[in-house]
């Protein structure tokens, strides 16, 4: 999205065939919330199907309609999963409100309850798992992409920088006290290896045992996600218009709808 690279499909067969993998993600050009999809996302699902992987199709944070033609045409190839994409912060933050995410998850939630099963991408961390609690299932990649950064997740405080770089990430570094809440944390929760502050792997399997074994308290946004999942699917659908008209008129603000 941000440099226009391009990913050969040939190529991406050629290596997805050498995993072995259980399932594999398709090659998707992302989009930015409430604008349609790229018609080339359809036409790789489709060709990596053909090329018998088994393939879980994403749907992103299209506008109402294109999603329910997304949907349609992925139900063709019978998915036991659905995945939900392109809507982690980041790329939120800069169309202008995350809370948009959240009402257009909710509403293919709906759509697909007891028909899909609803991965999230992106979202494995404790505050986002209650965002979308709903959810079948979630990934993250911040365990690592944290920890070769040199940092290490501290639960209940967020990241703090435990390396020995002068570059910091605009990140706190640890104090004495929070390294002993995170290794009191670690023993309290039977952590079954060495605390290894020192290497990125180190780092990485403290981080991965946090997001999984830490709870995250109520916030916001996981309270507005617990109103907007109380709504129909006709109330989610109009909700979800409404934002997208918004988002696409230029007035981002979704102060309205908290």
């Amino acid at each position: 999205m941000k440099k226009g690279t391009n990913r050969d499909l040939n190529d991406l067969i050629s290596v997805y065939k050498t995993l072995k993998a259980d399932c594999y993600m398709s090659l998707d050009i992302p989009t930015l919330p409430c604008q349609p999809p790229d018609p080339r996302n359809f036409e790789n699902f489709k060709a990596l199907v053909d090329s018998g992987l088994n393939v879980v199709p994403i749907i992103h944070g299209y506008c109402p309609d294109a999603m329910e033609k997304a949907l349609d045409f992925y139900r063709q190839f019978k998915p036991s999963v659905i995945a939900y994409g392109g809507m982690v912060p980041p790329s939120m933050d800069r169309a202008g409100g995350r809370r948009i995410a959240v009402i257009l998850f909710h509403y293919l939630r709906e759509m697909t309850q007891g028909k899909e099963k609803l991965h999230v991408l992106g979202v494995g961390s404790p505050f986002m798992r209650k965002v979308y609690f709903s959810a079948d299932s979630a990934d993250t990649a911040t365990y690592r992409v944290k920890a070769i950064m040199g940092m290490v997740l501290i639960p209940g405080r967020g990241e703090r920088y435990v390396g020995i770089r002068t570059i910091k990430w605009h990140v706190r570094s640890a104090i004495k006290e929070e390294l002993q809440e995170l290794l009191d944390f670690l023993e309290s929760t039977h952590f079954p290896y060495d605390a290894d502050l020192n290497t990125w792997i180190g780092r990485s399997m403290i981080n991965a045992w946090v997001l999984t074994h830490s709870e995250y308290g109520d916030s916001p946004d996981a309270e507005f996600s617990r109103r907007v999942s109380r709504l129909s699917q006709e109330e989610l659908r109009e909700l979800a218009e409404s934002a997208c008209k918004k988002i696409n008129s230029r007035n981002a603000s979704l102060n309205e709808f908290v």
